[in-house]
């Protein structure tokens, strides 16, 4: 088991600068994982500006949960494939793949859009079906990345370098996000908007490929000899059980120690609680820019841009947080302290029903939702072996995703066309308090020795 310990704050931007000048494989990795989310985020929004915002869209809650399954639920089918893959073939040859497909994937979609053959039956079921590639193949990557980040960044900064690139990987994604949603707030949702603004999707994404591939061979791993790694392997229909197991072998993962599984509860619990209140949200906004309530911003496309930029600033906060409550306690607790934060912040703003309170309050959700997430990340990256790393980063991967989708298909039957539920925004904090429950009480009974304030 790889031990973890967490630098002292005020040594923190030196180990992290000799970080970046002893490993080439640190920067490169960090440009290749940095390109392909602020990719991804443009992408989501403009397909958000065609499904949720464009001046067609009827949108109801059915509507919003259909339209985000189909930008979040891929990776669920391609995880367990993907797991085995980055645990058993060269991850710099897999991420570089799955990054030029990604690439030829958007403009395929850019040429649908320009078209305008999305406003007919067909041509919206083949966006669907270039959304659910390109948006797959996007989760892969940033597993494959996430899995070999240990293998560039020394054992001692390991957590507070993952706070950093995997939240300023969040705040990217949301910048890409904004700036589409911006755009388009002020062009309109309309086809030529929509493919002009996917055009830096394109540019960053090759960005990434660029990358990654600049990175020698087998440097991001799995090491040739390490159990379980066969990156010769046919593809025969032995290597597709193979990678059909990839999810089930990531829960067994998963399952070794207590603090991986109470953390990827967190985050299961929290996406499911974030589902619901975007799903909310969505139609909240969508309200007020109908009746012209709110102002020209917290409204329609604006105010979800400034629901994105505010929990994005959230998750920057994060990135300071969790490094520095991970080396005074446990990191079980900290799970713990996240989740109570999201509670509640979400008790506080949600019953208002008010849009500008509730981009108020998702600063306080976006803090606690990635605390929460930062500490399993480092979990999954110290107390699993790299054989098996990339299969439980699958696991979470898929649970991240689907749980937001499931968590707004559960309220569906309950939800009013214009987002106005008291009780609703209450169900949120539930499953936020939830998951305290489930940390604590866990901590106080697994004995978890190696589970200590700056170490193990």
């Amino acid at each position: 088991m790889t031990s973890f310990s967490v630098e002292p704050a005020e040594a923190l931007r030196g180990r992290l600068a000799n970080a970046l000048r002893e490993s080439d494989g640190l920067g490169r990795l960090s440009t290749a994982r940095l390109a392909a989310l602020l990719s991804e985020g443009i992408h989501q929004a403009a397909l958000g500006g065609i499904v949720l915002f464009s001046p067609e869209a009827a949108t109801t809650p059915a509507t919003i949960a259909g339209g985000f399954a189909v930008m979040l639920l891929p990776y669920s089918i391609v995880g367990p494939f993907a797991a085995a893959a980055l645990d058993r073939w060269d991850r710099r040859v897999v991420v570089a793949v799955a990054a030029l497909v990604r690439t030829l994937t958007i403009v395929a979609t850019i040429v649908l859009i320009a078209a305008g053959a999305v406003r007919s039956g067909g041509g919206l079921a083949a966006l669907f079906g270039l959304s659910l590639v390109a948006i797959g193949l996007g989760r892969l990557i940033n597993t494959g990345m996430t899995a070999a980040m240990p293998r560039v960044v020394p054992d001692r900064i390991l957590a507070a370098t993952n706070s950093v690139l995997v939240t300023v990987g969040s705040v990217v994604t949301a910048v890409g996000a904004v700036a589409a949603f911006a755009v388009l707030a002020v062009l309109g949702a309309g086809d030529a908007a929509v493919s002009w603004t996917l055009v830096p999707a394109v540019i960053t994404a090759m960005v990434g490929v660029w990358a990654v591939l600049a990175l020698p061979a087998r440097h991001l791993g799995p090491d040739d000899g390490e159990p379980g790694t066969r990156p010769d392997i046919a593809v025969t229909r032995d290597s597709v059980r193979l990678f059909a197991g990839g999810l089930a072998e990531g829960v067994r993962a998963a399952r070794s120690t207590a603090l991986v599984w109470v953390a990827l509860a967190g985050v299961t619990l929290a996406r499911a609680a974030f589902g619901i209140t975007t799903m909310l949200a969505i139609l909240l906004l969508r309200d007020v820019e109908a009746i012209g309530g709110g102002g020209p911003v917290v409204a329609g496309m604006g105010g979800f841009g400034l629901l994105s930029a505010a929990v994005a600033g959230g998750m920057g906060l994060a990135a300071v947080a969790a490094p520095w409550a991970i080396a005074r306690t446990r990191r079980i607790l900290v799970v713990a302290a996240g989740s109570a934060v999201s509670a509640a912040a979400q008790l506080a703003v949600g019953p208002t029903l008010n849009p500008t309170a509730l981009i108020v309050g998702a600063v306080a959700l976006g803090l606690g939702a990635q605390v929460v997430k930062l500490v399993a990340d480092n979990a999954m990256q110290t107390d699993v072996p790299d054989a098996r790393r990339g299969g439980v980063f699958a696991l979470q991967d898929a649970l991240f995703n689907s749980a937001f989708v499931v968590g707004m298909i559960a309220v569906l039957p309950f939800v009013p066309a214009d987002g106005r539920s008291v009780a609703l925004m209450v169900v949120p904090a539930a499953l936020y308090a939830a998951a305290v429950v489930l940390a604590v009480v866990v901590s106080t009974r697994s004995g978890a020795d190696t589970d200590r304030p700056g170490g193990h």
